[in-house]
């Protein structure tokens, strides 16, 4: 009596689901390279610093590092500094105003644009581009001064800086540079000579080098 059971039939077991494909790790964000721009509020914290490094050796003792601490006596710093090519020696009147400096001499400033190697909000170092020369610069000085704060030293930011100054030194109808150095100062001598600078003499304990940036008389 009894017959085959019914009962539902059972439906086939799904296909497995295909792999995921793998992770890619996320690429790191590249850093954004150092460049020259103009002083910048941004950099107050790292300017701090880096002065703080200087005056550990010695240098730059004029600058009132516990003054600059004062975002607004910061801002008026900078831009003293901004106002070089306009109105020159202004840097110097504004560190005369706050008794750092001697009264300044008028007559001895020519147009200077002052230019920091930063990377983000990081000061690394400085450029001074004077537009043309008086005697006293081509004695010392040159149309191209530059220094790199103590900590950034020995990484190339020092040839990389010449590099990114001479095209802006070509904009302002510089056909060669004149640039010096100590005699002793090997690692300047490096930085120049390889942005192509060509030692035209040495006196009074300095090499003066000649850097063709342009084309047409200096």
């Amino acid at each position: 009596m009894g017959g085959e059971g019914g009962g539902r039939r059972r439906r086939p077991p799904a296909p497995p689901a295909p792999p995921l494909p793998p992770v890619r790790p996320a690429r790191p964000e590249q850093p954004v390279p150092p460049r020259l721009e103009a002083p910048h509020l941004r950099c107050h914290a790292s300017f701090l610093a880096a002065l703080e490094e200087y005056q550990a050796e010695g240098r730059h003792l004029e600058l009132p590092a516990a003054l600059l601490t004062d975002p607004a006596e910061f801002a008026r710093y900078v831009a003293a500094l901004r106002a070089g090519v306009a109105r020159p020696g202004e840097a110097d009147r504004y560190l005369r105003s706050v008794g750092a400096t001697p009264e300044p001499q008028e007559g001895d400033y020519v147009p200077e644009t002052a230019l920091w190697w930063v990377q983000d909000d990081e000061y690394l170092g400085r450029v001074s581009l004077r537009h043309q020369l008086t005697e006293e610069l081509r004695r010392e000085g040159g149309h191209i001064g530059y220094e790199v704060r103590p900590s950034a030293r020995g990484l190339g930011h020092a040839t990389a800086m010449l590099t990114a100054a001479l095209p802006i030194a070509a904009s302002l109808g510089i056909r060669v540079a004149h640039l010096d150095c100590d005699v002793g100062n090997r690692a300047s001598r490096r930085v120049i000579e390889k942005n192509d600078g060509r030692l035209e003499r040495e006196e009074r304990g300095n090499f003066y080098f000649l850097v063709p940036i342009g084309l047409g008389p200096p």
